[in-house]
């Protein structure tokens, strides 16, 4: 028995189910493998022997266990791997082929067919692979949908070319792979490998310099200080090509002028041997530099610099400068108060090397403001920074001199006028010397920033100086104070706005008594000077002596004021008041009887006087005073009623003292009065000052009577200077009433109690009276006027106020009544004289009476009645026309008929007041269908108003008219009767096209025009309009057909109606045998037709000439796909375009000429002829296109050689780089153009570097090796 080897499994996946369960088993009528086993030959005759046991074979699994779960290929034609292999690389290359279609779209534009195209092969794609079964690749449905629909997704961001981020990376990417595109031999080229044509600009030549050594010190001549927180100066020190083994400094003293050699130590040293070894290139040392530490001021110069040959290396001896920083401080002022108008005072120092320069700022009351002084320097002084002679040029002398450099104290004075009150600061901003150093003292702009040191600023409290005055007092207006009292200097100062109350002030006077004043009044020989000071304004000077007081000076703080006029006080002490009084009886002249006392004083003192004395009657005490103006006054003392007086008198007052009178008799008095017989209106507490009284009306009034009667009286009235007397006999009573006869004349009058006698028999003369205002005029009341009459029309049953005009004295009560009313009279209680009568009625209305508030009145014949009337209600008719006609019953008519769609409408006339609002009633009632009602409103403000009919439908319409309101009345429909019209709409005439939406063709070299059947409803013959809109969208054209007999015809369109295009040709009128049309049929649709063109080709740009490289492009008219023929290189070709546009590579030079075109709608030829040339790219060679190296010294020249290929004059541009080294990148130094209108040019050059071109251009083209400006390519065309 055979054992056969078991076959190794490829790959490293697993068995797949089929795979495993499967063997390879002979066939039941087959032996074994005659290439397997090791049984006998059957050539020989064996024994028989006992046959071998061997292993049972697995039962095999038969193949249709699972059909549904088998792939739909079968393994044992391409196994699981190799199926996953297929459909990823299938998969992979639809991805490539997606991408390659997106670079179409990026150079011809977005199309939806490119995305539907797409959409198709994904889903094709996705929705198989699960077909397959393929082991491993068994995906879900819900996998697969969301994979379609990412797929999708990213076609329609292609194929749209949406801009995405990372869009342009995507596509710079794709160019690396598919930067093909269609040349014009009609196959795809790779535009960079024409672009980037590297055998254009061939060679370059490289010159080295040799190196020399040298070494400088503060190459850049910077100033350096030390101070002001710098204690090292730190100073570049440059070394080139060069690597020192000693280095020696001069330093001159500032002070001293002494030179003193500072020596580099080994340290320093060897720091600079480290820096240069940073800097070889090629194996030579380049520049470097070395930063030196300097901690003394003087003037420094390089001394001796040895290489590491012990040879001395060139340096440059400009000296460095490090001096001390320049400073500056305020000196303090001894106070920090000045007086407004006083000089400042104050002066600054300022040390450093002059000449110098500061900045102060003065701030007054916040305001800022900046100042500066420069060419500080001590007198006599001089630098040769200002001189001709240069600081470089002293290093240089034999005996050079540096102690001008060293610092210099310079004092500056600040001592300006402080003619401004308030807060003054000066402060130090800044100092600079003559190098330019600069010192800050300013403070920078920080949330809590620190404060400033106190020797660079100083403040003042500049104050205003006061003025003094005295007020209230003159030599005129002396002061009177009493012997022995104080009163307060009246003195009045006005400090300055910002002092306040506590600043102390002192003030000074000059005194002269009252006894020593010259003849003139002014001071005599005895003065005394007299100071007060006091803490704050408030408290003010007191004085009591007699004299002439005389302001001297006044100062706040120790401000000195100004003294004001009047300036001068005299005070006085007048005598104190005395009172000398003399009475004597008061009698009376008929009976004899004491009827008072008459009072003679005599006053010494100061007027005005008052005098206090005490009356008392019957033991009841009552206090008087009387004011005296005058020395000398006599006061009467009468009484009014009988009794016994006593007069006791208190005090006496001037304008200075208050003094009380002794209690002797010579003010004290006694009498008896009995009064005579007198007589006086008696008023009560509510009498006004003058009576009013009416005219034709007599007023009373009551007389009081004192005395033993009977009592005889005497009176009279007068009035316009004429009196009227009367009198009364034997009244025995102590009243009586005086009645006036009624007062016929108006105006003012005076009644006068004249005398009176009583039971003595003694007549006493009265004085006595009153006044009494007679009225002028009687009250009067008439109607005014509304609208200059005394008339108005209202709305029924409105309210309305009738204007009264009343004259008197108000409140008026006024009587009226309603002539056309059967009430009676009502009364009307106005207050005012323009008051009004409230009347809901119409009639006329009559002022009967009227009285005011004391005096009846009467009324104005010409204004006593009133005219009150009501508007019309509002009316509607038809307006009279041809079109409207009666019918036989009333308040109904019929209107002509019209047709369907017509504007048509009639008018209302209308009464009443407008604006009119009108509700009305349009019933229709067509011809198929059921009855409507429409209601509708509208509002008018003439006299008439235009209704516009409803003629839409055809059928029998009814205007009924309902309701009308104007501005006055609101409709009743009790009152209103319906008014009715009627009118027939007769339908429209229709048309339509037999086959609506169709699309005809035709071109222009067609002689026949196509005919457009139509079909029309209506009453023939017809008239029809049609309207041809090309899509182009120019204006419609109209075509007019008129009697058309029938309802069927056919339109043939003459040529010159059309355009080359697609037009739309609608029905836009038809018109029948009544008048009636119809416009903008809706139901005729319409119809396309397009006349055809031949195709035509348009270059994108008008130039001729191109250059390889470049594409050449023409826009396409016509409908896609195109078909092109031209010629190249003699050659005739053929290309096909599916968009509007054909672009083409110039791959190579050569004539390019387009000789006819077509497209697929009309199937027409264009012959053209555009010829474009395309001419070849420049090419410049350096060196015969060689790389060479030159080594020149410094000084010398070298050719370089530049040979040009192409068409004259060439222009090109070259750079000299700096020479490569091993780890850095070459750096342009500087770039250079030049011109050749030959073949070649030869260039000399003496600097160090690499020279090669980088442009190049000639007559039509440019090539770069870098952008050119403008473009985004290495290549350009050149115009002449």
């Amino acid at each position: 028995m055979s054992l056969s080897t078991p076959r190794s499994r490829v790959g490293g996946f697993p068995l797949t189910p089929a795979a495993g369960g499967r063997r390879e088993a002979p066939a039941p009528d087959q032996g074994p493998s005659p290439t397997r086993g090791s049984g006998p030959s059957p050539n020989n005759n064996p024994a028989p022997r006992p046959p071998k046991s061997s292993l049972p074979l697995a039962p095999t699994a038969p193949e249709s266990a699972a059909p549904n779960s088998q792939p739909l290929i079968p393994l044992t034609i391409i196994d699981a791997p190799t199926q996953r292999f297929y459909a990823c690389a299938i998969y992979v290359a639809l991805i490539a082929w997606r991408l390659y279609d997106y670079l179409q779209v990026q150079e011809n534009g977005a199309h939806a067919s490119y995305f539907f195209k797409w959409a198709f092969i994904d889903a094709v794609y996705l929705f198989s692979l699960p077909q397959l079964r393929i082991p491993w690749l068994e995906l879900s449905s819900e996998f697969v949908l969301a994979a379609f629909l990412v797929a999708v997704l990213g076609d329609w961001w292609l194929m749209f070319n949406i801009p995405l981020p990372f869009s342009s990376g995507l596509l710079a990417m794709l160019k690396l792979f598919f930067d093909k595109e269609l040349a014009i031999s009609e196959h795809n080229v790779k535009v960079s490998n024409i672009l980037h044509n590297t055998s254009l600009i061939m060679g370059k030549q490289i010159i080295n310099i040799l190196p020399e050594g040298s070494a400088i010190l503060n190459p850049e001549r910077q100033p350096y200080c030390l101070g002001h927180g710098q204690s090292v100066a730190t100073v570049p020190l440059y070394f080139n090509a060069t690597v020192p083994i000693e280095v020696e400094l001069a330093r001159f003293d500032l002070e001293t002028n002494a030179q003193e050699i500072v020596k580099l130590g080994r340290k320093e040293i060897k720091e600079i041997s480290k820096l240069s070894t940073t800097c070889i290139e090629d194996g030579l040392v380049g520049t470097y530099q070395y930063e030196l530490s300097l901690k003394k001021p003087g003037a420094y110069r390089l001394h001796k610099v040895l290489d590491e040959h012990k040879l001395e290396v060139q340096r440059l001896t400009h000296p460095t400068y490090v001096v001390p920083c320049p400073k500056a401080k305020v000196r303090k002022a001894e106070t920090p108060t000045r007086c407004q108008g006083e000089l400042s005072d104050l002066s600054l120092e300022v040390e450093g090397t002059a000449p110098l320069k500061i900045y102060y700022s003065r701030t007054i009351n916040g305001r800022d403001r900046s100042f500066h002084f420069q060419s500080l320097q001590p007198d006599g002084f001089t630098s040769p920074l200002v001189n001709s002679q240069s600081a470089t040029d002293l290093i240089l002398a034999d005996n050079p001199d540096f102690t001008w450099a060293r610092p210099q104290l310079v004092p500056v004075g600040l001592n300006e006028s402080m003619n401004y009150n308030g807060e003054w600061r000066y402060s130090v901003d800044q100092v600079h010397d003559a190098f330019g150093n600069k010192v800050s003292y300013e403070q920078a702009e920080e949330h809590d920033p620190k404060p400033k040191p106190k020797h660079l600023y100083q403040d003042f409290v500049v104050r205003k100086r006061p003025r003094a005055t005295l007020k209230g007092c003159d030599l005129r207006n002396p002061i009177k104070v009493a012997k022995g009292k104080y009163t307060h200097l009246p003195i009045r100062i006005e400090p300055s706005s910002d002092t306040k109350d506590e600043l102390p002030y002192t003030l000074s006077w000059q005194f002269s008594p009252i006894d020593t004043l010259s003849k003139s009044g002014d001071h005599g020989d005895v003065v005394e000077v007299k100071t007060f000071s006091t803490p704050y304004i408030g408290l003010r000077a007191q004085i009591s002596e007699p004299g002439l007081y005389t302001l001297k000076t006044v100062s706040f703080d120790g401000c000195e004021g100004e003294i004001e006029e009047p300036s001068s006080c005299l005070l006085l002490n007048p005598l104190e008041p005395t009172l000398s009084m003399q009475a004597e009886p008061i009698p009376d002249t008929c009976a004899g009887n004491p009827i008072g006392l008459r009072v003679n004083m005599d006053l010494v003192g100061t007027p005005p006087f008052v005098v206090h004395y005490d009356v008392i009657r019957d033991g009841v005490p009552r206090q008087e005073n009387v004011k005296i103006n005058a020395l000398r006054y006599q006061l009467n003392l009468e009484p009014q009623k009988e009794g016994y007086y006593e007069y006791r008198f208190r005090k006496l007052q001037d304008s200075v003292y208050t003094v009380s009178l002794p209690l002797t008799d010579e003010y004290h008095m006694e009498q008896h009065v009995k009064p005579a017989a007198t007589a006086y209106f008696d008023h009560n507490a509510k009498s006004p000052g003058v009576y009013q009284a009416c005219l034709d009306q007599p007023m009373k009034f009551d007389v009081g009577l004192l005395g033993d009667w009977p009592f005889n009286l005497e009176w009279e009235l007068v009035h316009d200077g004429r009196r009227k007397a009367g009198s009364a006999k034997g009244i025995y009573a102590n009243k009586f009433t005086i009645e006036t006869a009624p007062f016929s004349v108006g105006g003012d009058y005076t009644l006068s109690l004249k005398s009176i006698q009583d039971k003595s028999g003694c007549k006493v003369f009265l004085g006595d009276s009153v006044k009494i205002s007679v009225r002028r005029q009687k009250p009067r009341a008439a109607f005014g006027f509304l609208g200059n009459k005394r008339t108005t029309t209202v709305v029924e049953s409105a309210r309305v106020n009738l204007p009264l005009k009343l004259s008197g004295e108000g409140p008026w009560k006024v009587s009226y009544r309603n002539l056309n009313s059967t009430e009676g009279p009502k009364v009307r209680h106005a207050k005012s004289g323009n008051d009004f009568i409230e009347a809901t009625e119409w009639g006329t209305y009559e002022i009967t009476d009227v009285t005011d508030n004391l005096c009846p009145g009467t009324i104005d014949p010409k204004g006593n009645m009133f005219d009150l009337n009501w508007f019309p209600r509002p009316e509607l008719s038809l307006v009279p026309t041809d079109s409207i006609g009666r019918t036989d019953k009333e308040h109904m008519f019929v209107k002509r008929e019209i047709c369907e769609g017509d504007v048509d409408g009639f008018e209302v006339a209308l009464r009443g007041s407008p604006p009119y609002h009108v509700q009305y009633e349009v019933r229709s009632k067509p011809k198929s269908g059921s009855v409507s009602v429409a209601r509708r409103e509208f509002d008018a403000v003439l006299g008439k108003a235009s209704i516009q009919m409803d003629t839409v439908k055809a059928g029998i319409y009814t205007y009924t008219f309902s309701a009308l309101s104007d501005s006055l009345y609101n409709d009743d429909k009790r009152r209103s009767v319906p008014l009715t019209l009627e009118q027939t709409v007769n339908p429209k005439p229709s048309a339509s096209f037999t086959k609506p939406g169709q699309t005809f063709k035709s071109c222009m070299s067609d002689e026949v025009e196509q005919s457009i059947p139509v079909k029309l409803e209506g009453k023939a013959p017809f008239y029809l309009e049609l309207e041809i809109k090309h899509n182009s969208g120019s204006h419609p054209e109209i075509y007019r057909i008129p009697n058309i007999p029938s309802n069927t015809y056919d339109i043939r369109i003459p040529r010159q109606h059309l355009k080359l295009g697609t037009q739309q040709i609608r029905i836009r009128k038809v018109r029948d045998d009544r008048g009636c049309q119809l416009e903008n049929n809706p139901d005729g649709s319409a119809v396309n037709f397009h006349l055809y063109d031949s195709p035509s080709i348009h270059p994108l740009e008008q130039r001729v000439d191109y250059c390889v490289g470049e594409r050449i492009g023409y826009t396409l008219s016509g409908t896609p796909p195109f078909e092109i023929q031209y010629t190249f290189g003699g050659k005739r070709m053929k290309a096909k375009s599916q968009t509007t546009t054909f672009r083409r590579v110039a791959e190579s030079p050569g004539e390019f000429t387009i000789t006819s075109i077509s497209d697929k709608a009309s199937e027409c030829r264009a012959a053209v002829n555009l010829s474009r040339t395309i001419h070849p790219m420049p090419a410049v060679r350096v060196s015969k296109g060689r790389e060479i190296q030159v080594s020149i010294h410094e000084g010398t020249e070298v050719e370089i050689v530049f040979d040009f290929e192409g068409t004259p004059p060439f222009e090109f541009t070259y750079t000299r780089s700096t020479n490569a080294k091993k780890g850095q990148k070459s750096q342009v130094i500087e770039t250079r153009h030049g011109v050749s209108e030959d073949y070649s040019k030869t260039v000399m050059a003496s600097l160090e570097g690499t020279y090669e071109v980088v442009a190049i251009k000639d007559r039509y083209c440019a090539y770069s090796t870098g952008p050119i400006e403008g473009s985004d390519k290495s290549q350009a065309r050149l115009v002449n």
